[in-house]
């Protein structure tokens, strides 16, 4: 049989090549592409294109997973940047959010990280915090020299009404936070499944049952545990593949 193809937003950014320059690229982690070969998918890169293609690309795939990246342009949920948004780029946030409204009119199994949780709330009416006010839970390293990313750690609690999530990690965990930016609103068609101590939303699903969506506001991708993430996203997209539709249910962990 063949293996399901998982499409990948891209991230936009300039990296130093010595001796050769700095090229702009549009790219996504290893870590990402090797998570899903590791579950048995292939994987496909999704650059930053017209809006107006974002449906036909995703017919291309029979999963997607909305990577991490740069702070969304408050401009899309309809605010001004209070300065603490930064190195937004509207074009690239245009075409995720299209890429997040064909995946929920498709019900194509999403992975949806960091970044890729708030294009998903954005893009379905939702707005985000644009600075997280300082609490006792960490969300990113203040002092990230020794380790080369801001990288943080917390635990959050799980509900268990959620149709997904609890049946990966159970009722709570402790996550990775690299990220300054939450959700404040939510759309109406979300549900959030995962909170930090602080209230800050780390999970959220589909609110109708049918999108096999979920949403994480860490980085599966750099955690030991984040395989579950990935083997659910894979096989979700083999049955999406074979039988057109996902059916949605949770098992034990």
């Amino acid at each position: 049989m063949s293996k399901p193809t998982i499409a990948f937003s891209t991230w936009k950014r300039k990296v130093s090549i010595a001796p050769y320059g700095t090229f702009a690229l549009e790219s996504v982690g290893a870590e990402y592409i090797a998570a899903i070969q590791a579950e048995g998918g292939n994987a496909i890169l999704l650059p930053h294109s017209d809006p107006e293609d974002a449906g036909r690309l995703l017919k291309l795939a029979d999963g997607l997973v909305l990577v991490g990246g740069e702070d969304v342009d408050p401009a899309a949920y309809g605010e001004q940047n209070d300065g603490l948004s930064r190195r937004t780029d509207p074009a690239a946030d245009a075409f995720e959010l299209a890429l997040a409204a064909a995946a929920r009119s498709r019900e194509i199994p999403t992975l949806a990280i960091c970044r890729g949780m708030q294009i998903v709330n954005v893009a379905l009416g939702g707005t985000l915090n644009q600075d997280i006010p300082s609490t006792a839970v960490p969300h990113q390293d203040p002092d990230p020299a020794a380790a080369g990313l801001p990288v943080a750690y917390h635990r959050i609690s799980i509900s268990d009404q959620s149709r997904l999530l609890s049946g990966l990690y159970g009722t709570e965990t402790t996550v990775n936070s690299i990220h300054h930016q939450s959700l404040a609103r939510v759309a109406r068609q979300l549900v959030v499944v995962a909170n930090a101590e602080d209230g800050v939303v780390e999970g959220i699903e589909s609110s109708d049952g049918q999108w096999p969506l979920i949403g994480v506001q860490w980085h599966p991708e750099k955690s030991q545990d984040g395989s579950a993430l990935f083997r659910w996203l894979v096989d979700a997209a083999m049955q999406f593949r074979t039988q057109g539709s996902v059916v949605l249910e949770s098992s034990a962990p």
